[in-house]
């Protein structure tokens, strides 16, 4: 049972009703709780790693899918409901969810023109209609390879014409969730400055290599590796969409300023875990902290939703800021839990120390030029 302290500092992020007593969220706090929570060293570990079953049962429940239409497989639910069910997942296993959370970006492709987008920039393929009922209701499950189109420079991946479709040159560093996933989409940039994003089959192919899995300092188990391709081919049907370089860019900034549920979710845990430690051990000290820096917390969350309705190209620079604000606050708490805990803290059984690097990674993912200058100086004020 919960101590009053950390209920305490529950209390302070509890949902409305309506939110709470949605079924999404009942059923991710379940799955949370009694799975994923008891799981999470093991997927942690690169010599176990994210079970299969556990994306799977989340992709069952519908929570790979809350805000997909209910005759679509999914909860129907609005951002809030959303929210909250990746807060309660990435709190109990943050490797579980960063890999379903890849299948978000393909699932919301297939679907039309993005939000804040303007429709001439995107041009739909055949492979968007083709996979949008199965990745509606994550019967079909997607990963990524696209963080190299963020990094400036020459193309990581270079797309080629050929006939109707394309071939593929490069390499995409980063594709998490191999293994686990029925398909990936890969991008690549086109010689006129656009961005062609595949949907292949999650396997190696003619001109696609995988790598072994990359040895991480944190969700280990995650199976992320990279993509080699040689002369990859494309077929037209293969084609997810089109993107124009510069608009998708702006749009991409303006998008990734807003502060993540996911890293809300660590933050809430560990601030809960303060408590409970402060009260276990008699550390005053520790329930105090974990006091003041919840109601913190709490505030920076509540400004984070309310941006979250803000039109995305709209007050970038405070939501920029307020996501800073949070990934640094969440590094403090994690650190602030170490030095409560002591040197036990340090040992690979122990969760504080996956929390510290969970929050470390936090710092990284999805993170622009622009996301960073706003770490650096929320970690630079006294």
């Amino acid at each position: 049972m919960m101590c009053a302290a950390a209920a305490a500092v529950e209390a302070l992020f509890a949902p409305d009703p309506r939110v709470a007593e949605h079924p999404a969220v009942r059923s991710a706090a379940r799955i949370a709780a009694d799975v994923l929570f008891p799981h999470a060293v093991a997927a942690d570990d690169p010599a176990r790693g994210v079970d299969p079953a556990h994306p799977a049962l989340l992709a069952r429940l519908g929570l790979l899918s809350v805000r997909i239409p209910v005759a679509e497989g999914g909860h129907g639910a609005d951002e809030r409901v959303d929210a909250e069910t990746v807060e309660l997942t990435s709190g109990a296993c943050g490797a579980t969810w960063f890999v379903t959370t890849q299948h978000r970006f393909p699932q919301a492709l297939s679907r039309g023109p993005l939000p804040g987008l303007a429709p001439e920039a995107i041009t739909l393929g055949p492979a968007a209609e083709r996979h949008r009922a199965g990745l509606a209701a994550a019967s079909t499950a997607a990963g990524i390879a696209i963080a190299h189109i963020r990094r400036p420079g020459p193309p990581a991946v270079r797309a080629e014409p050929r006939g109707s479709g394309w071939t593929f040159s490069g390499t995409a560093d980063w594709c998490t969730g191999w293994g686990l996933i029925d398909v990936v989409m890969i991008a690549a940039t086109t010689p006129d400055d656009r961005f062609v994003l595949a949907l292949l089959p999650a396997s190696e192919r003619p001109g696609l290599r995988a790598g072994a899995p990359l040895p991480l300092a944190v969700m280990g188990g995650t199976r992320t590796v990279a993509l080699e391709m040689d002369g990859l081919e494309i077929g037209a049907d293969d084609v997810l969409a089109t993107l124009d370089v510069p608009a998708w860019r702006a749009h991409d900034t303006a998008r990734t300023a807003n502060t993540t549920p996911a890293s809300l979710g660590l933050l809430r845990r560990l601030l809960g875990a303060l408590a409970e430690l402060g009260t276990a051990k008699d550390r005053p000290a520790a329930v105090e902290l974990a006091m003041t820096l919840a109601e913190r917390a709490a505030h920076l969350r509540s400004v984070a939703y309310a941006l979250l309705t803000v039109p995305v190209a709209e007050r970038v620079p405070e939501r920029t800021a307020v996501r800073a604000e949070v990934t640094e606050l969440t590094v403090r708490t994690a650190n602030a839990l170490i030095a409560a805990r002591s040197g036990s803290a340090l040992l690979l059984t122990s969760p504080e120390q996956r929390w510290a690097r969970e929050a470390a990674f936090h710092l990284i993912q999805a993170q622009t030029a622009g996301v960073r200058t706003a770490q650096l100086t929320a970690f630079g004020r006294p």
